[in-house]
């Protein structure tokens, strides 16, 4: 299980920071950058960073990671209170984390971005991490199934008896 730990810990932190690097590069013709703004971009003070303006690709793919985690907290946290009380959690809040998971995790943040401009710019670039948007696809697959599944089960008022450990199984699942 240990080497499953650090293959996912590997490829989570390989895939952001490749990602963060290919985008970080990305800019448009009309665009130079003065040795000012790489200093300022590299220590991640920029002006319209502190004024909460635009930030670097980097920053924003770091910032989107950090809701999606958020999400994985709320997960994380009902599992074992469906366990030990089922009646505790109610089951609409984990359907609208499982929405939101689903419209910013999956829909915008996955196919939108990663799998839309990351992926392929990793793969493009060749060497050591292009077989790595292959294995992340799997992942987000996989993931989206789960999310079928919290969305199919989380509709009623309650969490049926028959559901309680395979959910609380589903939600340890995506557990970072």
């Amino acid at each position: 299980m240990e080497s499953s730990n650090t293959r996912r810990d590997f490829l989570r932190s390989s895939a952001v920071a490749g990602a963060g690097i290919l985008l970080s590069s990305c800019r448009g013709p009309n665009q130079p950058r003065s040795e000012k703004q790489e200093g300022k971009e590299a220590s991640g003070k920029t002006e319209d960073n502190a004024k909460g303006g635009e930030v670097t690709a980097t920053e924003d793919l770091m910032r989107e990671h950090g809701v999606l985690r958020r999400a994985l907290l709320v997960y994380s946290a009902v599992a074992p209170r469906l366990r030990s009380t089922s009646s505790s959690v109610p089951p609409d809040a984990v359907q609208k984390t499982a929405k939101l998971f689903r419209a910013f995790g999956e829909d915008y943040h996955e196919k939108k971005l990663e799998e839309t401009y990351i992926f392929p710019a990793v793969k493009q670039a060749g060497g050591q991490a292009a077989g790595y948007p292959d294995i992340l696809m799997v992942q987000h697959q996989r993931g989206r199934e789960i999310t079928d599944y919290i969305l199919a089960v989380t509709r009623e008022s309650k969490v049926g008896a028959n559901n309680v450990e395979p959910l609380a199984r589903a939600l340890e699942s995506l557990v970072l």
